[in-house]
């Protein structure tokens, strides 16, 4: 039998190289990828559009195509007959891993070529919340996830959900997001230093955060991220700092920088806590972390040894972050969950995963 190894790759996400990563493993692992992905993006950390760049290892794959509704994750959709689009169409590869949402326009787009010309493709579920959507939105998600050979469930409330919403059962397979790799160092960290990192946005928990930081006098923030309560992070006194967005090659050594990293997330009824990526960065660099139990972190935080508070508990989660941003104990839990990320979460240990599955299905 021929084993599977030409994959198109559709990726509003790869716009950005760092999320190349696991593609450009894959192609280490012999596959032939190529990557189509928006000619320009807009996104609320870069005051810039972005426009495509291959990472190391992929260089001449990466393509972008003309896009509507820049931006908007679910609602963009590529231009078909633009000329970089129909390159892409006129390819026969053995797979189409569409990185996009089911109910997405892209994802329509693609899994409808795919389809069309009799090309098993992988779909991502990262939708953690069975939200009110359109019927036309419901039947196309449902006929997206039914004919798919491969859905990427982003996390096991995700990959629950999507069985709900008609995939089929055996297609299903949890496919988390990985990271780099792992700094296997301990350096010295300043004391009762928080860290925050992420949009700006009230379901984030910023303000929460802000207060936890207010009630114990040895601790001070530092947030990196943009958003609409950005005033509220300027004016909240000289113990939190606003360090703006940082690209993503600047992370690893932030993360370095703060003692423990905060993730105070709260559920609203439109949006819940999918993956918690920034939990995984942290301990990647043996940096502690104190989250709220909400969305997909209890998932990780139980994979990882995390810490996890109640959601809206501000005063456990000051206490918390006093424990383990002061002496020895933040170091110990987070060298035990540098391991799990080490073994699990990486983008080398998720293209494993993804080679497994491509050429066994």
């Amino acid at each position: 039998m021929r084993v599977k190894r030409e994959i198109q790759v559709i990726s509003h996400a790869c716009v950005v190289p760092a999320n190349q990563s696991v593609y450009a493993h894959l192609a280490g692992l012999g596959f032939e990828v190529s990557i189509l992905v928006p000619a320009t993006w807009h996104h609320h950390y870069s005051a810039k559009p972005l426009s495509p760049a291959a990472i190391n290892g992929l260089e001449g794959r990466v393509a972008g195509g003309p896009v509507r509704r820049a931006g908007r994750p679910q609602r963009y959709g590529f231009r078909w007959f633009s000329r970089e689009v129909a390159t892409v169409r006129r390819s026969r590869p053995d797979w189409c891993l569409i990185e996009e949402e089911s109910f997405s326009v892209a994802g329509a787009q693609w899994s409808w070529w795919a389809r069309r010309h009799k090309i098993p493709y992988a779909i991502q579920m990262a939708e953690n919340l069975d939200r009110p959507m359109p019927l036309p939105v419901k039947w196309w998600r449902r006929h997206v996830l039914a004919q798919a050979s491969l859905v990427m469930a982003r996390s096991v409330a995700a990959a629950e959900l999507a069985v709900v919403w008609g995939a089929r059962a055996e297609t299903v397979h949890v496919v988390p997001h990985g990271i780099d790799g792992v700094r296997d160092r301990d350096l010295p960290r300043p004391s009762g230093r928080v860290g925050y990192v992420g949009r700006l946005v009230s379901e984030k928990g910023i303000a929460d955060l802000v207060e936890a930081i207010s009630l114990d006098s040895a601790l001070s923030l530092d947030v990196v991220g943009d958003g609409p309560l950005r005033p509220m992070i300027q004016s909240a006194g000289t113990r939190v700092r606003w360090l703006g967005a940082k690209d993503a090659t600047e992370m690893p050594d932030f993360y370095e920088s703060i003692a423990v990293l905060a993730l105070p997330s709260r559920s609203t009824p439109t949006w819940s806590e999918q993956f918690g990526r920034v939990i995984i960065e942290a301990l990647a660099v043996g940096t502690p972390v104190v989250a709220y139990d909400s969305g997909e972190i209890p998932w990780v935080a139980g994979l990882t040894g995390a810490t996890t508070v109640h959601e809206g508990d501000v005063v456990a989660l000051a206490r918390e972050l006093r424990r383990l941003s002061t002496g020895t104990t933040g170091t110990e839990e987070a060298s035990r969950g540098r391991s799990v990320v080490a073994e699990r979460f990486t983008n080398a240990a998720v293209a494993q995963q993804l080679s497994s599955l491509l050429t066994t299905n």
